[in-house]
């Protein structure tokens, strides 16, 4: 996978994809499997935004039952047995838990009935799945029961717990990577770093894009039968062009705080704010926050507010951090999390439908939109989409291409790059028989989660005699991987790898030792200068820095 510009400019596309967070790369691996000829781009790296910020769930939609949306509850449902399948090596079940109170609409009774209409309208969320990767039925525990799993809830008037299964994603970022190889692999043209900066147009069509290198400055075309912007937040920029009018969004806000709460069990529990969702026809009056364990830490989210200025602009205060710690120890008062427990702040942007001007309650978009600019501004082979949810990405993409050639028949379900295995477990059990020898058993593990069936195309990267050394004393990472990043997954920022490429600095700020000792590998390969090399340095701790 070669970042080459020179592919984008001298040829001509069927589909010319702008923006390549999960929808855009989504949409990109489906519609290669098509026979389309498809381009995909972003201004910053892959991954770099909103897809990047998230609880690393795959939602099956149980709270939709609140909203009696049942067809959104199966989009959801059937989208995460669809992953469970197709990415073995990187989604795996995780129980969830919430507390119950009383005999009313929090009680075990109403949840039981929830829980078994949950169970009714999955019946076949384990279709083709092996055993390890298939989901139980949800089930009501007792208050003691509850307790060992999270003792710091509020306890006045608890009476259990209710436990349903959903799935997680061990590395977000690693699942884009694997869909964007599958893309790439079936012949779509990649390249990050690359704005589309306006639209060529030529007797009411969109041709294509006028587009900037940004890692040299150069300009070129690239012509396309249709270009999609799948561009989140950025999308006005787009519709900016074609005087559309502009699209409202929130901030989305997750924690990343050092203590394993719940290791085994991801959990909600309710603030003590009061909130009403408008759309749903049970309300339990206060809002949940929902925490996921992670990497030896929790993921407490999310928080919203409207947002209405430049995307690029965005950044997380610290007053914002201090007033949603304060409901985050509101919704587990016995654990009082401190500021410095925090280690890190995800942040994005999701589209919003409305706001209550009273209590400043964001309501979000629940259904993805496609906008096709014929039929809104007269203007031929442009098509915005507007994504709100990682799970249902893959989903959308197919309802996507359906729609550009009505009547195509669904698209099958394949496994993607580094998932072509039964499951994780088989797969292990089988590898532990090869000669890596001088792998530890954490590192051979980490590389079958990271990279699945492909983790020796990362150890083939270097020479045998480099195969096995690590990136530093203190991680189990290996300099293939940081080289496997550079030269086949256009990796061309410090940024991109410690975020992005591996997990040494996406949880927290990865150790001198770590960031020296990539920084170094990155310049070697990549011809940095010394000033270069430390300039990419600043700007990656620059990401744990919060404003004032």
């Amino acid at each position: 996978m070669k970042r080459d510009c020179s592919a984008l400019s001298n040829q001509s596309f069927d589909l010319l994809i702008v923006g390549a967070g999960i929808y855009g790369v989504t949409l990109a691996a489906d519609a290669v499997h098509r026979g389309y000829k498809v381009a995909l781009i972003d201004k910053g790296d892959f991954c770099n935004a909103t897809s990047a910020n998230s609880l690393k769930i795959i939602h099956g939609g149980l709270r939709y039952l609140q909203h009696a949306d049942f067809a959104r509850m199966r989009e959801s449902i059937i989208e995460r047995r669809n992953l469970l399948y197709s990415a073995p090596h990187l989604i795996r079940p995780l129980p969830c838990v919430m507390p119950t109170y009383g005999h009313g609409i929090k009680g075990p009774e109403v949840m039981r009935i929830a829980l078994l209409m949950n169970d009714l309208f999955s019946l076949d969320r384990n279709r083709r799945l092996p055993e390890p990767q298939r989901l139980p039925n949800g089930s009501i525990i007792s208050r003691r029961e509850f307790l060992d799993i999270m003792p710091f809830i509020h306890q006045e008037n608890l009476n259990g717990g209710a436990v349903w299964y959903d799935a997680h994603m061990l590395n977000s970022e690693r699942l884009l990577f694997s869909f964007l190889h599958s893309a790439v692999e079936g012949g779509a043209v990649a390249a990050n770093y690359i704005k589309a900066e306006s639209l060529l147009q030529q007797n009411g069509r969109v041709l294509g894009v006028q587009a900037r290198d940004m890692m040299n400055d150069q300009r070129f075309d690239i012509r396309a039968n249709w270009t999609i912007s799948t561009m989140g937040a950025w999308i006005n920029e787009v519709l900016g062009q074609v005087q559309t009018p502009r699209i409202a969004f929130s901030t989305a806000m997750n924690l990343i705080i050092n203590r394993p709460f719940s290791p085994d069990y991801a959990f909600a529990a309710p603030t003590q704010k009061r909130f009403k969702d408008a759309d749903a026809l049970i309300n339990k009056g206060s809002r949940l926050l929902f925490f996921v364990p992670w990497r030896g830490k929790t993921l407490a989210g999310t928080a919203h507010r409207p947002y209405d200025g430049n995307p690029d602009e965005y950044r997380v205060t610290e007053a914002e951090v201090a007033e949603f710690l304060n409901d985050v120890n509101s919704a587990l008062p016995g654990a009082d999390i401190r500021r410095d427990e925090v280690c890190h702040v995800l942040a994005g942007l999701l589209p919003m439908s409305a706001m209550n001007h009273d209590t400043g309650d964001v309501q979000l978009t629940k259904h993805y939109k496609l906008i096709d600019h014929q039929k809104t501004n007269q203007l031929k082979g442009l098509i915005s989409l507007l994504s709100v949810k990682y799970t249902t990405a893959r989903g959308v993409a197919e309802a996507v291409l359906n729609y550009l050639k009505p009547g195509s028949p669904r698209s099958a379900v394949r496994k993607i790059w580094g998932g072509e295995m039964e499951s994780l477990e088989i797969f292990s059990q089988l590898r532990e028989q090869e000669s890596d020898h001088e792998l530890s058993a954490e590192t051979r593990q980490h590389l079958f989660c990271t990279y699945g069936t492909r983790y020796r195309q990362v150890l083939e990267s270097v020479p045998q005699k480099d195969r096995f050394v690590k990136i530093a004393s203190d991680s189990y990472i290996l300099k293939a991987e940081i080289v496997f990043a550079v030269r086949e997954e256009m990796a061309q920022k410090l940024t991109d790898v410690l975020m992005r490429r591996t997990e040494l600095g996406s949880a927290c700020l990865a150790s001198a030792e770590q960031i020296e000792s990539v920084a170094e590998l990155m310049a070697s390969e990549l011809k940095w200068s010394e000033d270069r090399k430390y300039r990419e340095i600043d700007d990656y701790k620059q990401l744990y820095n919060v404003k004032p």
